[in-house]
């Protein structure tokens, strides 16, 4: 019969202490020797695992950083987002007020269908879209619109600059438009014009932008001044004393053109003036805005 073959380990704790046997079969060792293996195993296992923890955890808090910093970013967008909803939809109401000065408030026509909501009109507002794409496509149509509006104004102002409206002298209306006794005939006649009582050499003011196209005397008028002031525009100055101005010299609204005399057919110093529009004579007083 064969005798099973233990191991045995001895521990001696000191030079002088008691000496301690163990005795492990085979069996046991062996146990033993599966039990460390399977305790090495778990051990990598565990580092493993608790590395990949560690690191699923910091990246849960980089995570999770990011989301509150993107929802930070999301809630200033959203409040950055509404700014520009509202100041676009300022910036298209004065827009359309300006249309509407302009006289061009069908630029804001409604081509979906639905009514249209002009300015003033106390209709409801149509908000705008919130994606950033519809509101660069709204300020590039808002833009084009007001190009047009911009356009027209300018267009008005340069017709406001050659409308005769600012009386060329201040003074004392001897005469006015319409039917008259002439002065020199005592016989009834039609006034062509307005005549302005004022002191001799008085300075004669351009009421708007034009050019000058007879500065010559021409029987009863006297020294008599004609400004083209285009757009149908035509004014007349008569009985100067002088002239400020040459024939083709470009003049603009107040400046000096002449002084008022007592040339030609006339009783005392004055200034007659007339205003005529596409070929047909006008009460002047219709255009005199600061003055009578």
């Amino acid at each position: 019969m064969t005798e099973k073959r233990h191991s045995t380990i001895i521990i001696v704790p000191h030079a002088h202490g008691k000496v301690f046997k163990i005795q492990l079969s085979p069996v046991l060792l062996k146990s033993l020797a599966f039990l460390g293996i399977a305790v090495a195993v778990l051990s990598v296992v565990s580092i493993v695992a608790s590395g990949n923890f560690l690191r699923q955890r910091a990246l849960f808090r980089a995570l999770q950083s990011e989301n509150k910093q993107l929802k930070g970013n999301n809630q200033r967008l959203a409040q950055t987002l509404t700014q520009v909803q509202t100041r676009l939809a300022q910036f298209e109401q004065r827009t359309k007020a300006l249309a509407i000065a302009a006289g061009v408030a069908n630029l804001f026509s409604d081509t979906s269908g639905a009514a249209p909501a002009v300015a003033g009109s106390g209709g409801p507002l149509t908000r705008l879209a919130g994606e950033p794409e519809a509101l660069v496509r709204k300020q590039e149509q808002l833009d084009q619109q007001l190009a047009k509006v911009e356009k027209r104004l300018s267009e008005q102002a340069l017709v406001l600059s050659h409308t005769p409206v600012v009386a060329p002298v201040v003074g004392v209306i001897t005469d006015g438009f319409g039917p008259r006794i002439d002065p020199v005939t005592h016989q009834p006649a039609f006034h062509d014009g307005l005549d302005i009582s004022v002191a001799f050499g008085t300075v004669i003011s351009a009421p708007a932008d034009g050019v000058v196209t007879f500065a010559d005397r021409d029987s009863g008028y006297g020294r008599l001044l004609k400004i083209n002031h285009g757009y149908g525009y035509t004014t007349m100055y008569g009985h100067l004393d002088r002239f400020l101005v040459k024939e083709g010299s470009r003049v603009t609204r107040g400046q000096p053109i002449g002084k008022v005399g007592m040339s030609g057919r006339t009783t005392g110093p004055h200034l007659h003036y007339e205003v005529w529009k596409d070929g047909e004579k006008q009460n002047p007083l219709y255009y005199i805005l600061d003055a009578y």
